[in-house]
């Protein structure tokens, strides 16, 4: 009889441990990669708001959730400065940066953008009209899986159709190309 207590006692046991490892909260947690967002830079004549949000929000969008981490500017502002990297002169932070930030923050990807130009156009036809832009995008990468820094374009074309009297919007184009070009560098960052 002894004997049977203990063996029910080792699996009552047994069992709580193997349902508290499986419950929600006890397995163990996926790690995030964090990934550190360098100020873009707009090289070209195209000053609109939008791009910038258009640009912020498909990043936000990308970088949140289980998988990433993006590091707060209120950190990563204060390493900028100190490296002497100034967005106003229009010139992506050099390789060297890119590794400081990822090795002062702990980050896994450290990423550098360039819009480099907005071509854009309008084109009627007798039952339609489209706005049409097409979108350059240069990158820097740093991967710390690789430790090194990758370089690589993209390019997003955007198109805003209509068919009845009207005039589409050139921003609606634009916001296209940029969404497009993003998620092609997304895509490659992602094989880093």
């Amino acid at each position: 009889m002894k004997k049977a207590v203990s063996v029910l006692v080792f699996l009552s046991c047994l069992f709580i441990m193997t349902a508290a490892l499986a419950a929600p909260g006890g397995e163990a947690k996926v790690s995030q990669k964090k990934v550190v967002i360098v100020p873009f830079i707009n090289s070209t004549e195209e000053t609109k708001e939008y791009i910038g949000q258009t640009i912020n929000e498909k990043f936000k969008e990308q970088f949140s959730g289980d998988k990433y981490e993006i590091t707060s500017d209120a950190i990563v502002q204060p390493i900028l400065v100190v490296n002497g990297y100034d967005a106003t002169n229009n010139e992506l932070a050099d390789n060297t940066l890119l590794m400081n930030l990822a090795k002062e923050t702990d980050a896994d990807y450290v990423i550098a953008m360039e819009i480099l130009h907005f071509i854009n156009s309008r084109h009627a036809s007798f039952f339609s009209t489209s706005a049409k832009s097409e979108v350059k995008l240069r990158y820097k990468v740093y991967s710390k899986a690789n430790d090194k820094v990758t370089t690589f374009q993209v390019v997003g074309k955007g198109n805003n159709k209509v068919t009845s009297i009207g005039v589409p919007g050139i921003g609606t184009a634009m916001k296209r190309g940029i969404d497009e070009a993003m998620d092609e560098a997304f895509v490659k960052i992602e094989k880093l």
